[in-house]
C-alpha cells in the first residue's frame, strides 16, 4: 500500500523536472536563434553579406608575339613586343623585345628565337616564358598572329577606309626577322603597329571584331583574355608610342 503514494510522487516529480527542462530549452535556443518572423525582418544584407569583387587590372601588360605561320609545325619567331595601355586608354606604349636592342642583341635574339616553340595546349614554352622572366619582364596577356593575319587585318582596313595604304611600302617580307637584318626588321615592325595606330579608332570597330573573329581562325591566339575583350580594349585606342625608339620617316 505504500508503494502506491511513492509511485504518485515519482510520477509528479518527474513531470515537473520534464516540463522545467523543456522551459529551460526554449529559453536557451530563443536566445541563439531568431524566430521565422526575425530572419523574414532582417534578410538581406544582414545574413548574406556581399563579397567584394575582384579589382580587375588598370593596364594589363599584353606580349604581341609574331611569327611566320601558326599553321606550321614549327612556327619561326619574327617579332616580340610589349604593350601596355597609357593615358587612360587613348594611347598604347610598344617595347620591343625581340629582335633586341641590348648591346648583346644578337646573342640574346638567338637564345629567344632557340627557346621558342608551341606545347600541343598551343601554350608558349616554359623556357621562353622563363628567358623573359629573367630579363625582369611581366606580362597578363599574350596576342599571337602570323603573317596572314596580319595580311586579313590590312584588307579589312583598307575596306573600311579607301584612304588607308595597306602595309607600308617594305611590305610582309620586311617584318621578317634575320639575324643580317634584325634591326631593320624591328624598325619595319614599328612602323607597321604605327601605321595600323593611325587608323583607330574605327569607326565600324564592331565590324572588324567580328569579321576578324570569323576569319582569323588557327592564325591568331589569345592567352589570358578573351578575343571580345581583348578587341574591346582597344576601341578606344587612337595613337601609339614607342619610348625607346625613333621612327624613320617613310
Amino acid at each position: 500500500m505504500k508503494s502506491k503514494p511513492l509511485l504518485v510522487l515519482f510520477l509528479i516529480c518527474f513531470c515537473l523536472f520534464l516540463f522545467l527542462g523543456y522551459r529551460a530549452s526554449q529559453v536557451v535556443f530563443s536566445q541563439d536563434t531568431p524566430s521565422w518572423q526575425e530572419l523574414s525582418a532582417t534578410s538581406g544584407p544582414v545574413l548574406l553579406e556581399e563579397q567584394p569583387a575582384e579589382a580587375a587590372l588598370p593596364d594589363p601588360f599584353t606580349l604581341v608575339i609574331l611569327v611566320d605561320d601558326l599553321m606550321a609545325l614549327n612556327p619561326s619567331l619574327e617579332g616580340v613586343w610589349l604593350s601596355r595601355s597609357t593615358d587612360g586608354g587613348a594611347g598604347s606604349l610598344f617595347f620591343p623585345i625581340f629582335p633586341s636592342q641590348a648591346e648583346d642583341g644578337d646573342q640574346r635574339d638567338l637564345n629567344l628565337r632557340g627557346a621558342f616553340w608551341l606545347e600541343e595546349s598551343q601554350a608558349l614554352s616554359g623556357e621562353f616564358q622563363t628567358i623573359l622572366r629573367d630579363r625582369n619582364l611581366s606580362w597578363h596577356q599574350v596576342l599571337l598572329l602570323d603573317q596572314t593575319a596580319l595580311s586579313e587585318i590590312n584588307l579589312i582596313l583598307a575596306e573600311l577606309n579607301p584612304e588607308y595604304l595597306p602595309l607600308n611600302s617594305v611590305g610582309l617580307s620586311g617584318l621578317s626577322y634575320s639575324v643580317e637584318n634584325r634591326l631593320l626588321a624591328q624598325s619595319n615592325q614599328a612602323l607597321f603597329i604605327h601605321d595600323l595606330c593611325k587608323q583607330l579608332p574605327l569607326p565600324a570597330h564592331n565590324d572588324l571584331s567580328q569579321r576578324a573573329l570569323e576569319g582569323f581562325a588557327g592564325h591568331l591566339l589569345f592567352s589570358g583574355t578573351t578575343p571580345l575583350r581583348f578587341l574591346d580594349s582597344w576601341s578606344g585606342i587612337n595613337y601609339c608610342l614607342f619610348p625607346t625608339m625613333t621612327l624613320p620617316t617613310q
